[in-house]
């Protein structure tokens, strides 16, 4: 095998192990760590996970936040979610990776009906 090939080789295993949780990812569902409700995995720093929480907060939504620098189980939670950057919010199981206001609010959107669903028909 010439030197090349094995070079290449090894670099298309090393691009594939780099990437396998992002891999996973498409290959099956990420887990619900929401438990219906909405997360956000931020840090303290970023610009677009301070628009996040205004957007939140804006439309009255409680949420919980990890902080992925300082906390273990939200960074734990984070990788597991195919993370890359930040924000991303976790509503309800259906991941937002990034700053996407419009999907975001497709999603919070979606998120708040089924809420308001389920309190009606406890009434």
């Amino acid at each position: 095998m010439s030197r090349r090939l094995k070079f290449l080789l090894a670099g298309t295993v090393i691009l594939i192990t780099m990437e396998w949780r992002t891999l996973l990812y498409y290959v099956s569902p990420p887990p619900d760590f929401s438990q219906g409700k909405v997360v956000l995995y931020a840090t303290d720093w970023c610009p677009y996970c301070e628009k996040t929480r205004t957007l939140l907060e804006q439309r009255h939504i409680p949420y919980k936040e990890y902080n992925i620098e300082s906390s273990e189980e939200g960074r734990h939670q984070y990788k597991q979610l195919a993370g890359k950057g930040v924000p991303v919010l976790l509503v309800a199981g259906e991941v937002v990776r990034g700053y996407h206001e419009k999907r975001m609010a497709t999603v919070l959107d979606q998120w708040q009906a089924q809420q308001h669903n389920k309190t009606a028909e406890e009434k």
